[in-house]
């Protein structure tokens, strides 16, 4: 996740690495943080591999604070960068986390392409929705269920499955909304090339 992070940042700016570490943490939010550490290997790895390269301090759109190593994408980060972005069957219990992050980066792809993706995640939440209702209506009806567990664990079980549920539809509703929104670009766009 990290390396899609970082190639997606990279492919809008050339980047001073502490800039990429602020960026990284405040996008993943404030239980999760990537050490300096983990990213110094991380681009040391990427750099290593051809997919980062030195950049121009002066392509960087944000003033420096401090001296640092500022970093640019290859073509081969780029060529990886899709590849990350297409991969769908990759870390499929994370794959809510990495979708998200996916999304704010879908502009980088054609539009055929974010709408692969934003259809495979719209079935991937109804997916989640509906085995957590079909698991809620077996704890409902399994005798061997009802007779193994207390009042109180089933009720808790089944009040978190129905909250899990109604958390998926609402990811669900917004994938269809960032759906429309890449439509109506995309119709947008033909009119005007039409015209």
């Amino acid at each position: 996740m990290y390396e899609l992070l970082v190639l997606a940042l990279l492919m809008r700016w050339p980047l001073h690495a502490y800039l990429i570490a602020d960026i990284t943490n405040s996008i993943m939010g404030p239980w999760e943080k990537i050490s300096r550490g983990s990213l110094s290997g991380l681009l040391a790895k990427l750099e290593h591999s051809g997919m980062i390269e030195q950049g121009d301090p002066a392509l960087v759109p944000f003033p420096p604070t401090r001296p640092a190593r500022v970093f640019a994408i290859t073509a081969a980060g780029r060529e990886r960068f899709f590849q990350l972005m297409m991969d769908t069957t990759s870390n499929p219990g994370n794959y809510q986390r990495i979708f998200r992050l996916k999304a704010l980066h879908l502009e980088f792809l054609p539009p055929k392409d974010q709408l692969f993706l934003v259809d495979h995640y719209l079935y991937y939440c109804q997916t989640a929705a509906h085995y957590l209702r079909e698991e809620a209506q077996d704890m409902k009806t399994n005798a061997l269920k009802r007779e193994t567990s207390s009042e109180m664990l089933r009720a808790s079980a089944l009040d978190l499955m129905a909250t899990a549920a109604e958390q998926w539809e609402l990811e669900r509703a917004w994938a269809q909304r960032l759906r429309e929104r890449i439509i109506a670009a995309q119709i947008a766009g033909e009119t005007l090339t039409n015209v």
